[in-house]
């Protein structure tokens, strides 16, 4: 058992704890988590249950989040019948094999990202209140360009505003454009041409952050980092390797990158009235991806797991496989949509979006 009685007492008793996530699964709200993190448990070896056992009871979220990872992993693959048989180091990773006898060597990276969706609406919302009660009628735009601190203030923004659009409306502004920033705030402010009738508000709406490349920058740089840190001390491998990245929420990164990320930039990509779906066609020309590198080609695929309920074990998954690779896996090894190969065609891989079987 990962949770006994005693552990999840102490846990509730220690003080300063209320950040940690293993505390938040230890109360009463945190029963699915436990019961789903137990299920993920069940049957593994016994060096893998005593690892979760020390991680998931720990109050650092970062060694927390790594089992959870583990578990989740273990979770999405065994329901497309793979078995753990132990851990795979240097990792962190896992060994497994499926009921067929194939063997996949699973790397498992996790991710916590410093942002708060609920509490970061409410500052937003606050902010376009704030922005509302300017005395001028001229509708503006507003990009948020980094998360807003949760004991933001829209009060000195609001202020820097009306002066703005009291110049604007003065005709003494050159421009439909303005920025506020400071140490902790960074917006910019557009006029879109529009003056706001009775009842309607002066922010037209507002955008951002947008964060998906820096995101994707730092999801980068952890798979390549680990791929070759494991290259260096393990030496090269044919050993197939699927890689996981598990966040403890949404990644919020678009389709486009990730695709371009992994497979580059295809060729061309079309319909058929015949195979509902886009196709995408990737020529035997290489260009800059994970897939391609010739240092990763034991890289069967990549799995991306995303916390979506905070209160309760939901996760949803999506899958990306490599058409390269000697080593192929299909959607129904990963039990998700996955981007895959479907055929060869004129040196063309043509990819498509498989739903699991």
């Amino acid at each position: 058992m990962l949770f006994s009685e005693a552990t999840l007492d102490d846990l509730r008793r220690v003080p300063g704890s209320s950040h940690s996530f293993a505390r938040h699964i230890a109360e009463p709200d945190g029963e699915a988590v436990r019961a789903w993190l137990e299920e993920a448990a069940e049957g593994v070896p016994g060096v893998v249950r005593d690892r979760w056992e020390d991680v998931l009871t720990s109050l650092d979220n970062r060694r927390f989040f790594q089992g959870f990872a583990e578990a989740a992993t273990t979770h999405q693959l065994g329901s497309a019948g793979w078995v753990v048989e132990g851990l795979d180091w240097p990792g962190p990773g896992l060994r497994m094999r499926h009921t067929d006898g194939r063997e996949l060597d699973v790397l498992v990276l996790s991710f916590i990202r410093q942002v708060r969706p609920g509490p970061d609406a409410a500052m937003t919302t606050r902010l376009r209140r704030a922005l509302d009660r300017v005395g001028s009628r001229s509708r503006i735009a507003v990009l948020v360009r980094r998360w807003l601190p949760h004991d933001f203030d829209p009060e000195p923004v609001r202020r820097a505003i009306d002066l703005w659009l009291r110049e604007v409306d003065r005709g003494a502004w050159d421009g439909r454009y303005a920025a506020y920033d400071d140490d902790h705030v960074s917006l910019e402010f557009a006029l879109t041409g529009e003056q706001a009738a009775d009842g309607e508000p002066v922010v037209a709406f507002v955008l951002g952050p947008f964060e998906a490349q820096r995101t994707l920058e730092a999801v980068e740089r952890r798979i390549v980092g680990e791929l070759d840190r494991a290259r260096l001390q393990s030496g090269p491998t044919d050993r197939p390797m699927l890689v996981t990245v598990v966040g403890d929420q949404p990644f919020r990164i678009s389709e486009g990158y990730l695709r371009e990320f992994f497979f580059g930039k295809p060729a061309f990509q079309l319909t058929h009235a015949d195979r509902p779906g886009l196709e995408l066609w990737y020529g035997p020309r290489d260009t800059p991806c994970l897939f391609r590198d010739p240092h990763y080609g034991h890289v069967t695929g990549v799995l991306k797991l995303e916390r979506t309920d905070r209160l309760g074990p939901g996760v949803a998954a999506k899958g990306w496989l490599n058409p390269w690779s000697a080593s192929s896996l299909s959607a129904a090894d990963l039990g998700c949509p996955t981007l895959g190969r479907d055929r060869w065609e004129d040196e063309h891989a043509v990819i498509r979006l498989f739903r699991s079987a």
